[in-house]
């Protein structure tokens, strides 16, 4: 195990999977078959679309939010600009010429708007579009991929069962919090496939009377999600792209909210700032990573408050495909620490 960071506790195992056992895990999550967590575009549906008329409220009906050097004229550029500025939107010119095209903006026929001409730019439709596309785009949501999810029990196959107790011997953790974590994920990313920053788990903080989902799920998704450690495995060598990003770990201090207020641009997206971070590293068939979502709680030794430095996520994916697989070790805390996991039915 090679230590990657302290704050949190990330460690890399190198061909921790044979060749042969990620062409397996890859070969049974195609059988099982995947299902997306993306929402692809709906062409016909987006053209048909009614889209609001005359001009937006707020900085998108202010010229001057527009006209960024202000020249008195607004081109492409600028809404370029203007999205990346004030909605963390970061498009490139063939995506601007296509909003132009579908909105039918005649206003840029000669690639310039001019102070006269934005009284009749229809900015409300192109607010609207905006945000569309960051909801929607595979390329400029937050998160576009597709995932399988395997059973690792009794029942399961040779490779997946061998995998759980070498999990045991790697996190040293007791058979019975091995046996109550979830399924062994296994997640596809096609071209600009990505996952922006987040976290794997939740504070504890003032819902600590909420159960952890593993304890009840029929409480999904009103249940607290309670994942203490992960492991990510790499399933396959990737062309281009494709890196795990861990933008704030052994920073000297953290706090989410003064991290975010501070920001002028949206570095939790992972297909503009990959590199931006503290630590990003790179796939390769074979290894896995490995770190602590949570601390361990020291007057009663169950799972602590949520380690804000384990923000991570998946860069975007450029050229190839991407496999990866994720086991999540549950926990409780002290409260819940009495009941079984609904997972571990061994």
């Amino acid at each position: 195990m090679i230590t990657l960071s302290s704050k949190p506790p990330l460690f890399e195992i190198p061909d921790f999977l044979s060749e042969n056992e990620c062409n397996h895990i890859i070969s049974l999550a195609e059988r099982v078959g995947l299902r997306g967590s993306d929402v692809h575009l709906d062409e016909e549906l987006n053209q048909r679309k009614e889209f609001l008329q005359g001009q937006a409220s707020g900085k998108a009906g202010s010229f001057h939010y527009w006209d960024k050097n202000g020249d008195g004229v607004i081109t492409r550029d600028e809404v370029i600009e203007f999205a990346e500025g004030f909605k963390f939107l970061y498009l490139d010119p063939t995506e601007v010429d296509d909003m132009i095209s579908k909105l039918n903006i005649e206003e840029f026929d000669d690639d310039q708007v001019t102070h006269e001409e934005f009284k009749t730019l229809p900015t409300a439709a192109m607010d609207q579009y905006m945000n569309n596309i960051k909801e929607t785009h595979p390329a400029h949501r937050e998160r576009f991929s597709n995932q399988a999810w395997l059973l690792q029990g009794k029942f399961a196959d040779d490779v997946l069962r061998h995998l759980r107790k070498r999990i045991t011997k790697l996190t040293r953790l007791s058979d019975r919090t091995i046996r109550g974590g979830e399924p062994l994920q296994v997640v596809k990313y096609d071209r600009n496939g990505h996952y922006n920053a987040h976290y794997d788990s939740q504070q504890v903080g003032n819902i600590s009377h909420i159960k952890c989902c593993h304890l009840d799920l029929s409480l999904l998704p009103n249940c607290r999600v309670c994942r203490y450690a992960t492991i990510l495995y790499y399933l396959n060598d990737i062309e281009d792209g494709g890196e795990t990003a861990f933008p704030v770990v052994d920073n000297a201090t953290f706090d989410k909210q003064t991290y975010i207020d501070s920001l002028k641009d949206d570095k939790f997206n992972l297909m503009q700032y990959c590199h931006d971070g503290n630590l990003v590293v790179a796939p390769k068939r074979g290894k896995a990573i490995m770190w602590y979502n949570h601390f361990v709680d020291e007057e009663t030794g169950w799972m602590g408050e949520m380690d804000e430095y384990s923000l991570h996520g998946g860069c975007g994916v450029w050229s190839g495909v991407k496999w990866i697989a994720n086991n999540w070790i549950t926990s409780a805390d002290a409260l819940w620490a009495h009941l079984k996991s609904d997972h571990d039915v061994d």
